[in-house]
């Protein structure tokens, strides 16, 4: 019986670990010994969580980026990874290939302000990655031309998707987002901020995402009241504004006219600047 329990020991071992990293006390463990190291090191290697704005995780980032090679032999804990989190730090396309290349595993990959033309990676990504459930690419609001190669991609072999976040890619097209929308019915929180969509992507969303929970409408002011109303009841919706269509601007302005209180004050003010915003992004463009 002694031998049958010190045959699990390795496993009982890290399942004591693993609450250690959670509340990231597993750092002192990995000294006590070499199967405390072995176990407690596989367990660190699987959520990786760096930030470019902060001096001291810019610094691991680096290092971590240089373990990441071009080909060949991989770190021996590569395959352990799942959770990848790098937020604002620009990776170049190689690097990105690299990481895909090293880390085969990942079901987590929040690339959040470190990607801009990201079309031919994020191809990549959903080849190497169909059993995805976490995708953040958001980006700074930087206008580009359409390319739909990578999130059609996506839309093809990453249908477990869970969560997606493509807020500020202007270049995908809304034919691609519907795509995408249609091909991942798991979705459960999604985030379209500044994305080129009108009702007829809102209208997929109420088909096709069925368990859809949260939702982020910011910057998207081609939506109608009347779309946002056919979603979910059970959908928390962010950010979104209604725009005034002429009719309805006509009519705000009629009704300050005759009514003249804080209420249509408050209507015709936001429709205007809702109309303003509009008119200076499609200027950008």
């Amino acid at each position: 019986m002694a031998q049958s329990s010190i045959f699990y020991l390795p496993e009982l071992l890290e399942q004591i670990l693993h609450f250690l990293a959670i509340d990231k006390s597993l750092y002192p463990a990995l000294y006590v010994s070499r199967l405390w190291y072995r176990c407690g090191a596989s367990i660190l290697w699987r959520r990786i969580e760096l930030k470019g704005r902060e001096a001291e995780d810019q610094t691991r980032l680096e290092r971590f980026l240089k373990i990441v090679p071009r080909g060949g032999r991989k770190p021996v804990y590569s395959s352990k990874l799942t959770h990848l989190k790098i937020l604002h730090y620009r990776l170049s396309n190689r690097k990105i290939k690299g990481i895909v290349h090293t880390f085969q595993n990942i079901i987590y990959l929040d690339l959040e302000g470190s990607t801009d033309q990201i079309g031919k990676v994020l191809k990549l990504i959903a080849k190497s990655y169909p059993n995805l459930k976490y995708l953040n690419i958001s980006t700074l609001r930087e206008l580009q031309t359409k390319n739909d190669i990578g999130l059609t991609a996506i839309a093809e072999l990453c249908q477990k998707l869970e969560y997606l976040n493509i807020s500020n890619h202007t270049e995908f097209s809304e034919i691609s987002i519907c795509n995408i929308v249609r091909s991942c019915p798991r979705l459960h929180q999604l985030d379209l901020t500044y994305c080129e969509i009108t009702d007829i992507t809102i209208e997929e969303i109420a088909r096709s995402c069925l368990n859809l929970k949260y939702l982020n409408l910011g910057g998207c002011y081609k939506i109608s009241k009347g779309a946002v109303n056919k979603l979910n009841p059970n959908t928390y919706i962010e950010n979104f504004k209604e725009t005034l269509t002429p009719s309805d601007l006509i009519g705000a302005v009629r009704n300050h006219l005759i009514q003249n209180n804080v209420s249509s004050r408050q209507i015709l003010a936001q429709g205007l600047q809702n109309l303003l915003d509009l008119s200076m992004r499609d200027n950008l463009q």
